[in-house]
């Protein structure tokens, strides 16, 4: 069951957001989600790099397992543009938690007066065949906002909201929550300067 494209909208009300790691110039933030129990994460960091290289490294599907956390393995399964994207992704949990997976459809865009570029994803239904050993994602909801500084700099905000499906301890979700999208924006931060993201253009992206 495909669907459309449905971005949450709460995201982008900057409320009631709470503190709960601060280090190497990563800001991570939660807040309760006013349609479930679990709560909404939010990243705040900055980036030596262009739009181009930011853009190309998101896009770089399969080298995913090398810096998003627990990322067992991810691939494309269909290139709609330059800018859009489906993929398969599969997350590795702690025994004796089943491993999760998904296919997630990414969509670029850039706002032409402010530069501002804008990776919107979700969850997508139906594109892959069940599997029994692992559990399929529920709900996903995702964007990396991109907006220029200057200087070289790029501020990157990053929202999250993911309910895993199945039936997941709460100590499980948390670590998930503030540890897992750290990990994944330090790991981003060293392997950035690589040459194929250094020199990348993408489409129509305006640095």
């Amino acid at each position: 069951m495909l669907f459309g494209f449905v971005v949450n909208t709460s995201f982008g009300v900057e409320k009631n957001w709470e503190l709960k790691k601060n280090s190497d110039d990563i800001l991570v933030y939660t807040r309760e989600a006013s349609f479930s129990s679990i709560r909404e994460i939010k990243c705040v960091t900055n980036f030596n790099a262009t739009l181009n290289s930011l853009v190309a490294f998101i896009y770089d599907i399969p080298a995913h397992p090398q810096y998003i956390y627990r990322c067992k393995s991810a691939k494309i399964l269909k290139v709609v543009n330059e800018y859009e994207l489906y993929y398969y992704h599969e997350t590795e949990t702690p025994w004796p938690v089943q491993n999760r997976y998904g296919v997630i459809y990414y969509k670029i865009k850039q706002d032409p007066t402010t530069k501002v570029v804008t990776i919107e994803s979700h969850e997508v239904f139906g594109m892959t065949p069940k599997q029994e050993d692992k559990v399929e994602v529920e709900k996903l909801t995702a964007s990396w906002v991109f907006t220029p500084k200057g200087n070289g700099m790029v501020e990157g905000v990053y929202y999250l909201y993911l309910n895993p499906g199945g039936s997941v301890p709460s100590w499980l979700i948390n670590l998930f929550a503030t540890e897992g999208p750290y990990q994944t924006i330090l790991k981003m931060k060293t392997l950035l300067p690589q040459s194929k993201y250094k020199n990348a253009k993408i489409g129509n992206i305006v640095n």
